[in-house]
């Protein structure tokens, strides 16, 4: 991808990412990653975005900060997970507890309809997981994929990213909040 998704300032982290191509057909047919990585704020930052054609989940690692999305702001600190729609404005920044984050931009054609369900659910732009093992351990197969040669890696990544959705709409069962629709 031309345009770097996550931003991580040079000046202002230490990261590890990678700016994933999908193939046409994985842009067209599957779930397919865009960008991954890893970071370490070094000094205080802000990232902001809108209008991006693709989905971000990240992991707080270490440190603090927040998330401004669809007008609410939410307090970040270790062990807290997000997933949000980069179509919608979103800007996150480190306190002064610089943190550690490991993120991914991913895209399919279905996935506005997947988040709709995920919302419908209950599921919360941002949310604390019992253990964020099985989340930073996707990412770091995903990230591994990235960079491998595998002739079937648009495949498998795919195959990682439904993983992690599978892993986001467990988190998502909050039936106390779902949306109800009626019927007529």
């Amino acid at each position: 991808m031309d345009q770097e998704l996550f931003n991580p300032q040079s000046s202002s982290v230490t990261s590890s990412r990678i700016l994933y191509t999908p193939s046409t057909f994985a842009r067209t047919s599957l779930l397919h990653l865009q960008e991954i990585g890893s970071l370490q704020a070094i000094h205080q930052h802000t990232s902001t975005r809108t209008n991006l054609t693709s989905f971000l989940c990240f992991v707080v690692l270490s440190g603090e900060g927040t998330l401004s999305y669809e007008e609410q702001t939410y307090q970040l600190g270790e062990g807290d997970c997000v997933f949000i729609d980069c179509r919608k404005a979103y800007s996150h920044s480190t306190s002064d507890n610089l943190w550690s984050l490991q993120w991914c931009h991913f895209y399919a054609p279905s996935l506005p309809a997947v988040y709709e369900k995920y919302k419908e659910r209950g599921g919360l732009p941002v949310f604390h997981p019992a253990d964020i093992e099985p989340f930073t351990t996707l990412l770091t197969d995903i990230y591994d994929l990235a960079s491998s040669s595998d002739y079937i890696r648009d495949m498998r990544i795919n195959e990682k990213l439904g993983s992690l959705l599978t892993l986001l709409m467990e988190q998502s069962w909050h039936p106390e909040s779902m949306t109800v629709v009626s019927a007529k």
